[in-house]
């Protein structure tokens, strides 16, 4: 019975192994159909997650290639799920060292973002690995880390600062100057007083004209009267032409009808020249109108150009006014984030003030040139600035590519820290960001030597802590850190030797993973006493 059970049970568990297949047969299908980032991510983290027991290589894979992404899109979550997953298929495939990097990577990915789940369970994996390897100072320090993050509560201390009045001043006057020129385009878009009173005048214009095209109608009236009453007289006139032909004779008769038809043409000769008078002074009257209609059409045809021409040039210097404002803005939110980081200009823009920030965790770097005094001496001031300016531009440059915030410059020393506000807060990256600086400064040394010109050589020194950060001063403010994380730097930095990364035991132990180390022991540090020590030697290859 019990082997009949269990070939019974076979089948099933065929089919759910099969159906587990489909599944992610399904998954990579859509993962290779789709186009935004969002969901490559998505099922890269689901087909993580189904790999996880069967196929641990491929959940590794799918894992890192779900954090790479959640990392583009700024999804902090999925970022530190799909690290602490990535891990979790190294520690099945007993790969414990690289398993522990990913660990302490999510760790610090999770306690960075606020994460408390993903950086406990974090912790708690690097505890049990180092038990695994039998490295009980390793297992003990985790299990301290734990209890230090369970039990730590973190302050913030803010102060206000001083609002930047000249640049509002600029700001409001330019304001004043936009809204003076909308009050001009409006009153042009109203009808005024003086559109009202044309209007008027063209209103008795055309009364004035209605009445004398009344009395001139008036008059052609009374001028065909004239006529008919001519015409009447003219027939009163025949009819007694006809009572003299009777009586006259025959010569009288013809004597009579000469007269009467030279009288006849010369009433026909009246009536005609009346009747032509009238027509040209009806004529004249017409050509009188329609040229004084005509010149009101063009008066007013040029009042309303004028009107349009003065409306367009004013919105175009509003326009053009607009314009140089919003240029004007540009260059000084441009000058803001020159001078502060971009959260702390925004900040200052939003309130008018800046609140110091108090950091848990942030890296400080020192860099300072060696024997600076005796290249000044064999240089001129101009080519000493010249040399400081290529070098400092080139550190800025590089430190630009880890999102590292430059704090500022003291003479030959170069200031540059991390953790703070939306920077990167991986000490690993300012421990890349020291060695590239030191490799730049050695190729350029063998260029000045080869030149036969003088050169700089660096030291480099970098501890982890709390800092406060802050905006300082009425007028050049500038952005600063303050605390003993950064005289801590500053020691590490004065205990190293040219050409090299001199690192704190609490950086160290944040990047402990990613470099090849050389422990200096414990050595002397100025007002410190004695302090653990690291050279960083080279970037571990996994």
């Amino acid at each position: 019975m019990r082997s009949l059970s269990i070939l019974a049970l076979i089948p099933l568990l065929l089919c759910a192994f099969m159906a587990g297949a489909q599944s992610t047969a399904t998954l990579e299908a859509q993962l290779r159909k789709a186009t935004s980032k969002s969901e490559k991510m998505t099922l890269s983290y689901e087909l993580a997650e189904k790999y996880l027991s069967r196929q641990p290589q491929k959940a590794s894979e799918y894992a890192h290639r779900a954090s790479m992404l959640a990392s583009e899109l700024g999804e902090k979550r999925v970022e530190a799920d799909a690290i602490f997953l990535n891990a979790e298929a190294l520690l099945k495939r007993r790969q414990y060292s690289e398993s522990a990097a990913k660990f302490n990577q999510a760790w610090n990915t999770a306690r960075n973002y606020g994460l408390r789940d993903v950086a406990l369970n974090s912790m708690t994996k690097l505890e049990e690995i180092a038990v695994k390897e039998n490295d009980l100072r390793e297992a003990l320090k985790w299990s301290r880390e734990k209890v230090d993050y369970l039990t730590e509560n973190s302050g913030r201390s803010s102060s206000s600062g001083d609002i930047v009045r000249r640049l509002q001043s600029e700001i409001a006057t330019l304001e004043q100057e936009k809204a003076r020129l909308l009050v001009q385009l409006s009153q042009m878009t109203n009808p005024g007083t003086d559109l009202e009173r044309m209007r008027n005048e063209n209103e008795a214009l055309l009364k004035e004209f209605q009445e004398k095209t009344k009395v001139e109608l008036t008059r052609k009236d009374s001028a065909i009267i004239q006529i008919r009453q001519q015409n009447q007289n003219l027939d009163s006139l025949a009819r007694q032409k006809d009572k003299l032909v009777s009586l006259l004779t025959k010569e009288q008769m013809a004597d009579s009808m000469i007269r009467a038809q030279q009288e006849v043409s010369l009433q026909e000769e009246k009536r005609l020249r009346a009747e032509a008078e009238l027509a040209q002074k009806q004529s004249e009257n017409l050509r009188n109108v329609l040229a004084l209609l005509a010149g009101f059409v063009f008066v007013l045809a040029l009042l309303f150009y004028a009107r349009f021409v003065a409306k367009k040039r004013m919105a175009n210097n509003l326009t053009a006014k607009n314009k140089i404002i919003e240029e004007e803005q540009k260059k000084i939110d441009g000058l803001l984030e020159n001078i502060l980081p971009r959260a702390i200009a925004a900040e200052l823009k939003e309130n008018n003030k800046v609140a110091a920030q108090k950091y848990d965790q942030a890296t400080v770097m020192f860099v300072d040139f060696i024997g600076f005094t005796g290249v000044s001496e064999k240089l001129g001031p101009e080519e000493l600035v010249q040399e400081l300016d290529y070098c400092f531009s080139n550190f800025d440059r590089i430190i630009g590519k880890y999102n590292i915030e430059k704090i500022k410059t003291v003479g030959d020393a170069y200031i540059c820290a991390s953790g703070l506000s939306d920077k990167n807060a991986s000490p690993s990256d300012i421990v890349k960001a020291a060695l590239e600086i030191q490799d730049f400064l050695q190729h350029t040394k063998a260029a000045r030597l080869d030149q036969g010109l003088p050169f700089f050589e660096a030291r480099a020194g970098v501890h982890t802590g709390p800092v406060v950060a802050g905006v300082v001063g009425k007028k050049k403010f500038a952005y600063d850190i303050w605390g003993d994380t950064v005289n801590v730097a500053a020691r590490m930095e004065e205990a190293c030797e040219p050409g090299r990364v001199n690192v704190s035991e609490a950086a160290y132990w944040l990047s402990k993973y990613d470099f090849e180390w050389q422990h200096r022991g414990k050595l002397a540090a100025k007002n410190k006493g004695m302090m653990d020590m690291y050279y960083v030697m080279n970037i571990k290859q996994y």
